[in-house]
C-alpha cells in the first residue's frame, strides 16, 4: 500500500480537510494536494466576519501551517492547476507540463465567483470576497463615513454589510430578487432578518439591478437600470458561484450541476471521488440529487470522502446545515426550509424559531434568528428529528 498514491486536487475547505482525514484514518501511502491559489488552505467564513472587523488577520485563516502539511507527508502543491486527467493512465496532467500517477484521486475543485458583469466593473474600489487578498482589500475600504454599496443580498453580502456598519459605514444593499436570502429562508425569516438590518442603517433595495458602475479611475457612484445613482466610495459584490466542473467534464465523468457522485461520493469513474462545493450527491434522506455551498458540508463530505477514499463505504445523507453571524445575531438554518409549504412561528425568549412544514406535516427545514444560547439546542434536536424523518408535530 506504502507505493500507492491518492492525489487530492483542490486546495480549498474540503480538499485540505479530505487530507487531513486520510492520515487520521490510517492512510500511509502517498498523498498530494494541489491548488491553484498560491496561499495555504485557509477558512473562508472569517472572511467576511472577524478580518473585516478586524479582530483577526487573513494569515491567522489558515487551517495548518505550511510545515503542517510536511509534517504529516502531504505534498502540498500551490500556484499550480490541473489541466487534465487521464482516467486510463490514473495520472493528472499539470498546466506546468508534467502528471503525477494516483491509485485514487479526490476531486474538490469548489465553486467560482460568478463575475459582475457590468461596466465599470473593473474600477479601482469595487471588490469581490472570495479570497484572504480579497478580504485584506475590502477591510481597508472599510471606514468611519465610507459609503457603500453591496451588490447582493446573500449572506456574504449581509455579512459585509453588518461589518461595513459596525465599522461605521453608510451602506445601502442592492438585490435583483425580491428578498434577502432567497433559496435559504422562507419569506419571515428573510423579513426578520431584514427588519434588524434596516434597524441598524442599513438600506436594502430589492428588484432593483446594476446598470453601470462609475467613476474615472476609482468607483464613484452605482447606476441603476432604473436611472437613480447611488453615490460611494466602494462596491463589494456577491452574485453567486458555480461549481468548478470543466475538469471532471473533460475528462467524461457525469457532470450536472456539480460532479455527480452516488452517496458513497463515487463519481461515474469508482477511482475518482468528490467532496466540497462541486459535489452533487444523492441524499436517500431527501430523494434528489444536492449540491451544497456551505462550511459544515465541506467538512462533513471531506472525512467521508476520505473513508471511502480507503474502501470503508461509508454513505454521506446528512442534513444540511450552516450558519451566520451578522451583528450580535446568530442566523442557523438546517434542512431545506424552500421544501416548505408552510412556515410556523416559534418565539423562544428574545429570538425567533421558523418551522418550514410540508404539505404532509413532515419538518423539512427550520430556521432561527437570535441568540446562539436560546437557538443552539433546539436547532440540535430539530436537526435530528429531520435526519428520522419525523412529523412537525411535537413542535407545533
Amino acid at each position: 500500500m506504502k507505493q500507492e498514491s491518492i492525489v487530492i486536487v483542490g486546495a480549498g475547505h474540503s480538499g485540505a480537510k479530505a487530507a487531513a482525514a486520510l492520515r487520521k484514518h490510517g492512510w500511509m501511502g502517498g498523498l498530494t494536494l494541489i491548488g491553484d491559489e498560491s496561499c495555504v488552505p485557509y477558512d473562508r467564513p472569517p472572511l467576511s466576519k472577524a478580518v473585516l472587523l478586524g479582530k483577526k488577520t487573513s494569515e491567522q485563516c489558515a487551517f495548518f501551517s505550511r510545515a503542517w502539511y510536511a509534517d504529516n507527508g502531504i505534498d502540498l502543491i500551490l500556484g499550480e492547476s490541473v489541466a487534465s486527467i487521464d482516467r486510463g493512465r490514473g495520472r493528472v496532467m499539470l498546466k506546468g507540463n508534467w502528471d503525477l500517477p494516483y491509485h485514487r484521486l479526490l476531486l474538490a475543485t469548489g465553486s467560482v465567483l460568478n463575475p459582475l458583469a457590468v461596466p465599470g466593473a473593473g474600477l479601482q474600489g469595487v471588490h469581490a470576497l472570495r479570497t484572504p487578498q480579497h478580504a485584506d482589500d475590502v477591510a481597508r475600504s472599510l471606514h468611519t463615513g465610507q459609503r457603500v454599496v453591496v451588490i447582493g443580498a446573500g449572506v456574504i453580502g449581509l455579512e459585509v454589510a453588518a461589518a461595513a456598519v459596525e465599522r461605521g459605514c453608510s451602506v445601502h444593499v442592492l438585490e435583483a430578487g425580491p428578498s434577502a436570502m432567497g433559496r435559504s429562508l422562507p419569506s419571515l425569516a428573510a423579513n426578520a432578518l431584514v427588519a434588524e438590518h434596516r434597524r441598524r442603517g442599513v438600506d436594502l433595495h430589492f428588484g432593483v439591478r446594476v446598470a453601470a458602475l462609475l467613476g474615472d479611475e476609482a468607483v464613484a457612484a452605482v447606476q441603476l437600470e432604473s436611472g437613480e445613482s447611488l453615490d460611494c466610495d466602494a462596491v463589494v459584490y456577491g452574485v453567486g458561484v458555480r461549481p468548478r466542473t470543466e475538469l471532471a467534464q473533460a475528462a467524461g465523468l457525469l457532470v450536472d450541476d456539480g460532479i455527480r457522485t452516488n452517496g458513497l461520493l463515487e463519481t461515474s469513474d469508482s477511482r475518482i471521488f468528490a467532496c466540497g462545493d462541486v459535489c452533487r450527491y444523492d441524499s436517500g434522506l431527501y430523494g434528489r440529487a444536492l449540491r451544497l455551498e456551505n462550511w459544515r458540508n465541506a467538512e462533513d463530505q471531506a472525512d467521508t470522502a476520505a473513508r471511502n477514499l480507503l474502501g470503508h463505504g461509508k454513505v454521506f445523507d446528512e442534513v444540511p446545515w450552516f450558519w451566520s453571524n451578522q451583528y450580535d445575531l446568530a442566523l442557523q438554518v438546517v434542512g431545506l426550509p424552500a421544501l416548505g409549504a408552510a412556515t410556523e412561528v416559534r418565539t423562544l425568549g428574545a429570538s425567533q424559531l421558523y418551522l418550514s412544514v410540508d404539505a404532509d406535516g413532515l419538518l423539512r427545514g427550520a430556521s432561527a434568528l437570535g441568540s446562539v444560547r436560546e437557538i443552539a439546542a433546539p436547532m440540535k434536536t430539530l436537526k435530528k428529528a429531520m435526519a428520522a424523518g419525523g412529523s412537525a408535530a411535537p413542535f407545533l
